[in-house]
């Protein structure tokens, strides 16, 4: 089995007596122009590769914008321990002329995924929620992706803890409804406004946020993978 063969099956196995291995690092940025960013990244992939990433990709904010040209950069890690070291292999907010004129670097921060996660970018629906039980409210969203998984959605759903987030992460965790397209989030959004049963899962869900901070559909890709 080779490295990353071994990163899908590992790095987000749960672990039931904690959370599940792997960090991410994220780099919010605006975008002069996210197609051109993207490709740029994609095809220059050196900072990637300085920081020991096993894997990056963007995810771009579609719907419910703070400001045009919204996104961010992640990069994927087996640990926590690997993905803060990478801050003192390359520092993003030195990067190079190339990469200025592309992006403006608005601020970077460490996820750390609190709940097993199948990591298979999509069309993603992103809140930032203020937790008052988030041990409590992954085993209730477990219960959930499973309930949706069985009636047909094919849904991963993710909870990850900010690690120096900032004024703009502190306090607040990500949870992450991703399916495979927008077309199948919205199927799963019809399901749930006409009655479906996993709703009610859902609902339950809701005494354990005690607020939501943003809400926001993105569309995420991996643009690199190491070998």
């Amino acid at each position: 089995m080779n490295k990353l063969k071994l990163f899908f099956v590992l790095v987000f196995a749960f672990n039931i007596n904690g959370a599940p291995e792997g960090a991410f690092n994220t780099l919010m940025v605006k975008a002069k122009n996210v197609d051109a960013y993207v490709d740029y990244m994609r095809n220059n992939t050196g900072p990637f590769e300085a920081i020991g990433a096993d894997m990056a990709g963007v995810c771009v904010t579609r719907s419910g914008n703070d400001y045009k040209g919204q996104m961010f950069v992640w990069n994927a890690f087996p640990s926590v321990e690997k993905a803060l070291a990478a801050s003192d292999l390359y520092d993003p907010m030195n990067a190079s002329a190339s990469f200025n004129k592309l992006r403006k670097v608005m601020y970077s921060a460490t996820f750390k995924p609190i709940k097993e996660f199948d990591l298979k970018p999509g069309s993603e629906r992103l809140w930032r929620l203020k937790l008052n039980n988030p041990r409590a409210y992954v085993q209730k969203v477990t219960e959930l992706e499973m309930a949706m998984n069985k009636a047909g959605h094919d849904m991963r759903i993710g909870v990850f803890a900010p690690i120096a987030g900032g004024k703009e992460e502190t306090g607040m965790y990500h949870v992450r409804a991703v399916s495979n397209t927008a077309a199948e989030s919205g199927a799963a959004l019809d399901d749930y406004y006409a009655g479906a049963k996993w709703g009610d899962i859902w609902r339950e869900s809701l005494k354990y946020v005690d607020e939501v901070v943003t809400d926001t559909m993105e569309k995420c890709e991996v643009i690199y993978t190491a070998n």
